[in-house]
């Protein structure tokens, strides 16, 4: 019983709160990615987390986050700074180019 309080110790304290990942959820809870999932998406209808969406850079030599946003422009262009300075073949991209992730954050 120890050993199982103390995993889900690690795993909040393991846990930024305001990068919560569905798998952060999923492992807490031990239920499949589906139900986390869907407990994320009723935290945000009772207005617990707030849903958030990372736009990633698309080169393989990087990946970092470029910024992070509530709702997704379609048409706008970003930049990965990181790439830019670097000198990178390419470090603008269109939305369609770039990796998204889903993350929450509690709200405060």
């Amino acid at each position: 019983m120890f050993t199982f309080l103390k995993h889900k110790a690690e795993i909040i304290e393991n846990t930024d709160p305001n990068r919560i990942f569905v798998e952060n959820v999923r492992s807490f809870f031990n239920v499949p990615t589906s139900v986390a999932r869907v407990f994320c998406e009723m935290a945000v209808k009772e207005k617990y987390f707030r849903k958030r969406t990372a736009i990633r850079c698309p080169n393989s030599c990087c990946g970092r986050i470029i910024k992070s946003v509530d709702k997704i422009d379609e048409n706008e262009i970003v930049t990965c700074f990181v790439c830019e300075q670097n000198e990178e073949e390419q470090s603008t991209f269109n939305m369609k180019e770039v990796k998204l992730d889903i993350f929450y954050q509690l709200n405060k």
